[in-house]
């Protein structure tokens, strides 16, 4: 929801006021990420043998199967037998442990932080899509460099449009104001060129607020959208209603940030299916709302899910005045798993459908050849259990062992 820090109490919803600031607890800070010094990598090939494959496509998992990362990529994954591990690897036979695609939480506040970074690599939860933050894009990039600290894709400020939302009602200074379709297209434009990764678009009337605040037009909404995609990338639409998502859905978003909490109609989810829009739901933002808003998103994320939508996994960590789950998004995940997702499409949405939403499909999200080695090793079956997540035996990132619980 982006809720952004405030210190008077405002009311959003009837019967709701903003919860008080509540500081993250952070788990675990590599000294590295925090010194900025380079990692020591032992061994220029890594195999890991002898694991249960769950490669994030959504394919049945592979019993007995191995991995080889070499220079930072995959270099060959699938069944033991017939997958070739150099003699020159340092081979890791992991006892029938689960190998999975480092994780990806799809919508984050606070992911120009060091110590925040540095906590969800450490989880697992190697990449994290920042929406609505600084346009700090040169540090951006320097700490992406880090393997001790999660990738950052970053959107940089909202495009919204005078006095609109997140200045309104939040006096965020998070948005860039835009006044026609041409100074749409041109702002997005320069936001891209500047190193933002991809474009979130203020589609929010205030309805949810019980007020009105100014919103782009559907001429401006579609510039903006037409603009990141001739730059080869995707816009994201911040909703909260179903009258937004209507016309975030007709400029042509490529995904929704936050479930909708009203009445979710067929005819919008019949859209979305042929437009084969992404929804990140954000179902922790909803319950630390309260008010019923928790449950409601769960019911539309169920209908969408049943109907055959995509999701993403996002929570919308520090968008909101309460404590978010720092980490391993495990209650974000027990929502959806609320919602009717099963165990495999939960895992899916948190890696291959998390990185589509930052537009990295190409190179993240699934265990594939070519493909960045981001790994994620769990004692136990998350099919089974999903709470196995959180049981980490080892976490590689960019190709380097980042924790090692065997060592």
């Amino acid at each position: 929801m982006c809720f952004f820090r405030i210190n008077s109490l405002l009311t959003v919803i009837p019967g709701l006021r903003a919860l008080a600031i509540a500081i993250p607890v952070i788990l675990h800070v590599f000294s590295s990420c925090d010194k900025g010094t380079e990692p020591t990598i032992t061994g220029n090939t890594i195999a890991l043998t002898n694991c249960t494959l769950i490669d994030g496509t959504g394919h049945a998992p592979i019993l007995n199967a191995a991995i080889v990362i070499s220079d930072g990529l995959i270099v060959a994954v699938g069944p033991a037998d017939s997958t070739t591990v150099p003699t020159d690897a340092r081979v890791m036979n992991v006892h029938g442990a689960t190998v999975l695609p480092g994780f990806i939480n799809a919508h984050v506040h606070s992911g120009f932080d060091r110590e925040n970074l540095a906590t969800w690599a450490n989880s697992g939860v190697t990449t994290v899509r920042d929406l609505a933050g600084p346009s700090s894009f040169a540090w951006k990039e320097k700490i992406s460099k880090d393997p001790y600290c999660a990738l950052l894709v970053a959107a940089g400020p909202m495009i919204s449009v005078p006095n609109g939302y997140p200045l309104v009602p939040w006096g965020s200074p998070n948005m860039l104001p835009v006044n026609s379709p041409e100074e749409a297209q041109i702002e997005v434009a320069q936001l891209l060129d500047s190193g933002a990764d991809i474009i979130k678009l203020a589609m929010e009337s205030g309805e949810a607020f019980k007020m009105t605040i100014p919103s782009l037009t559907p001429e401006e909404a579609l510039a903006a959208v037409n603009a990141a995609h001739q730059h080869g990338t995707i816009a994201s639409a911040h909703v909260l209603v179903t009258r937004d998502l209507a016309r975030a859905v007709e400029a042509g978003v490529d995904d929704i940030a936050h479930m909708v909490v009203d009445y979710l109609p067929d005819s919008i989810i019949d859209v979305m299916l042929d437009d084969s829009v992404l929804w990140v739901p954000t179902l922790e933002l909803w319950h630390h709302v309260g008010g019923g808003m928790g449950e409601a998103a769960v019911s539309n994320l169920r209908k969408y899910v049943q109907a055959g939508g995509k999701i993403a996994l996002g929570t919308d960590f520090d968008g909101y005045n309460a404590r978010f789950e720092l980490g391993m998004p495990m209650h974000e995940m027990e929502w959806m798993s609320q919602a009717g997702m099963s165990p495999m499409q939960v895992i899916v949405a948190g890696t291959r459908n998390a990185a589509l939403a930052c537009n990295r499909l190409a190179d993240l999200g699934t265990l594939e050849a070519g493909k960045i080695a981001d790994v994620l090793v769990v004692n136990g079956n998350p099919l089974e259990d999903i709470h196995n997540l959180a049981n980490i035996r080892l976490v590689i990132h960019r190709g380097v062992i980042i924790r090692d619980l065997e060592s």
